[in-house]
């Protein structure tokens, strides 16, 4: 009798399928986790790096991102990978006839494919919150006193020669 747990048949559950079918689109084991499975906002890259490693050991999963591309290939469908090795070749063209602008062109067209030039996502935050950003002052909460004194600072640092001088 096949495993529940792996769908009818023994094949890969509907997030299993979702997940190899985002991987083979985008190539990002980790996007393709976050478009598979119900993952928070929050949630730590580590983490989802190591379930999406886990999922692509699954063997279910690489049989299936197999049959997909044994799919594209014989239906002739331009594939990522396909784009890499294109890029690769124009790049080592460019390398052997010593056109650097070619080879740097080529270069970029990979990073942009991989989605390498998009900035990292950073925590600003630690799990202890010791790190979290201080609230911002509201100037209405001032009493009159601290009024007069921030504008008496921002008056010194505005007319300061330079910082640390003295008047």
């Amino acid at each position: 009798m096949a495993d529940p747990a792996k769908g009818p048949g023994g094949k890969l559950t509907p997030k299993q399928e979702a997940f190899a079918l985002a991987f083979f689109e985008t190539g990002n084991a980790a996007e393709a986790y976050r478009r598979a499975y119900d993952v928070s906002e929050n949630a730590r890259d580590h983490w989802i790096y190591v379930e999406a490693g886990q999922l692509l050991d699954h063997p279910e999963v690489t049989l299936r991102l197999q049959e997909l591309r044994e799919h594209a290939e014989r239906h002739a469908i331009y594939t990522r990978q396909k784009a890499m090795e294109e890029l690769e070749e124009a790049r080592e063209t460019a390398r052997v006839n010593a056109q650097a602008a070619a080879m740097v062109s080529a270069t970029s067209a990979k990073i942009k494919l991989l989605g390498l030039d998009k900035p990292a996502r950073l925590e600003v935050t630690s799990p202890d919150g010791s790190m979290s950003p201080k609230p911002a002052v509201l100037l209405a909460n001032l009493s009159d006193e601290e009024l007069a004194q921030l504008e008496r600072l921002t008056d010194k640092a505005r007319h300061s020669e330079g910082v640390g001088e003295k008047e």
